[in-house]
């Protein structure tokens, strides 16, 4: 084991020891649990059998999002755009050594063991001629630690086949320790012997070290089953995309809205993707980035259109491959999500293969579907590094520890909000303090106790509203403190490396993070005005009673229309009567917090706090 990756062991090790109670306090990257366990604590749909058999062929290239549970039974697998190096084509299969809820398989630091596993649904394997017996072969690419952790020499990941009677039996393994292979796939093809022919065949990976957490990662892709193939059967007509697309904002996946409109020119640059040939032939192919709107899908701009590869690819070849430069875009007239799509025009099609003269076509294996990469890119009212999707968790584990996202304006705004995704369920609840600096060696210029809400997914995150004017400039920092010892778990997207904006306090001291790569998903919601207006500046005079209120809230005054917003941003419809002089509200039954009341004439606006207790 090499020095770099003994450092990284003892790292996580220390993790270990302090989620278990012993108090070392720091900054770190945290498996992330597995929401679907909240609700079914392990009898999800990936975890069911099918009741009738696949037939070949099996084919998985994991490059759409999340699990296929028609395909696999998983049991602590995860799929992810991201954690893979040089993959053969977007999405990759991790295995990691933690569960379904994100926890070790251990309390037990140094116990050794089978940790993660998946497994295939059924397969029909009864029906396979005598002549074609010999024929049946299964092929996956591998790698070893990727963006994630190295194993060691104890480490093991394994292929076993089902036999008839029951019983797993192991086809191959692969020990760790392999440093060179952190950096590149290796393909395998073995034989599916005709013992393993019956009505009800599985194959199963799995993963075996230590079990008291994510120490080892292994990686799979683009795993291929079929009869009719032989040892030398290594490559596909698949022309695919092997990675998410360069960001055309830079650092930022999201920019406000108003901002954009200010500098229209100054923050587009261009865009990046990969592709990888899988075949044994050249092919001529072209490539377009187009940039739409996400919701109608009409194009907003043509980047590239049909762009021919020159040279044309050759067999087994991987390419990287820029767009034209981003000049000229159009700006929505309001808040909206654009969508960068690339694409590849391959030729590419369903699986064809030539049975006894004759060519055979398989829908269940479309080489298409690996040809599209989409990047959704809001421009909202928020500053974003993320790109919404939870790869990994990342906190500090110390009471009255601070974590903290920087981040820079060019121009004069206000702070309306702040977003945060806590991956944590069990942590729903929590009580922090939101807080905002100018500079962390100052007092935060804004504090505020708040909760973590229930939410029903991992990617959604969770809104605190600014209950007042915060103005920003130049550099200010986003977080907040917590009031446990234990990892409070914020949302790590790995897709791009913003480690350094992030920044941590365990000791009394602020300290810049060197250690985990990616970005937090923290964003901070921005206006160009004032959301609030004093008493004296407004010209609408309204009378508000009461406040606290526990039912009716009434409102009177010279007003038109009304808006209210819950502690979580939201919009809410609720019950309204006129009165002599106005509006009655009734917040009876409402959850407890501050709610926003904008009301509105021709000529004027003000913005009302609201205690619901």
């Amino acid at each position: 084991m090499n020095s770099r990756n003994s450092i990284i062991r003892l790292s996580l090790l220390i993790v270990l020891i302090s989620v278990h109670g012993i108090g070392y306090a720091q900054f770190s990257q945290l498996p992330t649990p597995d929401w679907k366990s909240k609700e079914s604590n392990l009898t999800s749909y990936s975890m069911r059998k099918l009741e009738n058999p696949l037939l070949l062929p099996f084919w998985d290239d994991f490059s759409k999002i999340g699990l296929d549970s028609t395909k696999w039974i998983s049991e602590g697998a995860t799929q992810s755009n991201t954690i893979g190096n040089s993959a053969p084509s977007l999405g990759v299969l991790l295995l990691d050594g933690v569960d379904e809820r994100g926890m070790p398989y251990s309390n037990v630091q140094f116990e050794q063991g089978f940790t993660d596993r998946i497994t295939s649904q059924p397969i029909d394997l009864s029906n396979i001629p005598p002549i074609e017996s010999e024929t049946v072969y299964i092929s996956f690419f591998w790698q070893v630690g990727g963006k994630g952790e190295l194993p060691d020499t104890n480490d093991e990941l394994s292929l076993q086949f089902l036999d008839p009677n029951g019983l797993w039996i192991t086809v191959w393994e692969k020990s760790g320790g392999l440093t060179a292979e952190q950096f590149f796939f290796t393909q395998e093809i073995i034989q599916v012997e005709q013992q393993f022919h019956h009505d009800a065949f599985q194959f199963r990976f799995q993963i075996g070290g230590r079990r008291s957490g994510p120490f080892d990662s292994w990686i799979l892709d683009y795993v291929f089953l079929n009869k009719n193939r032989n040892i030398s059967d290594l490559n596909f007509e698949d022309r695919a995309l092997t990675k998410l697309n360069e960001r055309p904002l830079g650092k930022y996946t999201a920019v406000p809205l108003f901002i954009l409109e200010k500098f229209p020119e100054d923050l587009w640059n261009n865009t990046q993707n990969e592709f990888k040939n899988l075949s044994s032939n050249f092919r001529a192919m072209e490539y377009s980035f187009q940039l739409r709107d996400k919701t109608s899908q009409n194009i907003i701009k043509a980047i590239n259109s049909n762009t021919p590869f020159n040279p044309v690819p050759i067999a087994q070849e991987r390419r990287s491959f820029s767009s034209n430069p981003f000049s000229e875009i159009p700006i929505p007239d309001e808040e909206s999500d654009y969508e960068l799509v690339s694409y590849l025009v391959t030729g590419d099609d369903f699986l064809t293969i030539n049975e006894n003269g004759e060519d055979i076509i398989y829908n269940e294996v479309d080489f298409r579907i690996n040809d599209t990469v989409r990047t959704v890119l809001p421009i909202r009212d928020f500053f974003a590094y993320d790109d919404g999707s939870v790869d990994y968790s990342a906190g500090i584990n110390q009471r009255s520890g601070m974590l903290a996202t920087r981040y820079e304006l060019v121009e004069s705004a206000f702070l309306t909000g702040i977003s945060i995704n806590f991956t944590n369920f069990l942590q729903i609840g929590s009580v922090i303090d939101l807080m905002v600096w100018n500079d962390l060696e100052e007092e935060p210029i804004f504090v505020k106790e708040v909760f973590i809400p229930e939410k029903s997914t991992l990617n959604e995150f969770s809104f605190f509203e600014i209950d007042q004017n915060i103005p920003v400039n130049g550099t200010f920092y986003i977080g907040f403190s917590q009031f446990i010892r234990e990892f409070l778990f914020v949302g790590l997207d790995k897709t791009f490396n913003n480690g350094e904006e992030i920044f941590y306090n365990v000791s009394g001291v602020w300290q810049q993070n060197e250690t985990v790569e990616g970005s937090l998903m923290m964003r901070p919601h921005v206006s160009p005005t004032a959301p609030f207006e004093s008493e004296s500046e407004s010209q609408l005079h309204l009378n508000v009673y009461p406040n606290p209120v526990s039912d009716k809230l009434y409102i009177e005054g010279a007003f038109e229309n009304i808006i209210i917003i819950d502690p979580l941003g939201r919009n809410l419809s609720l019950p309204m009567e006129e009165t002599d002089n106005g509006k009655s509200i009734n917040f009876g039954g409402l959850q407890k917090g501050v709610y926003l009341i904008k009301t509105f004439n021709q000529k004027d606006q003000k913005s009302i706090r609201i205690l619901v207790k």
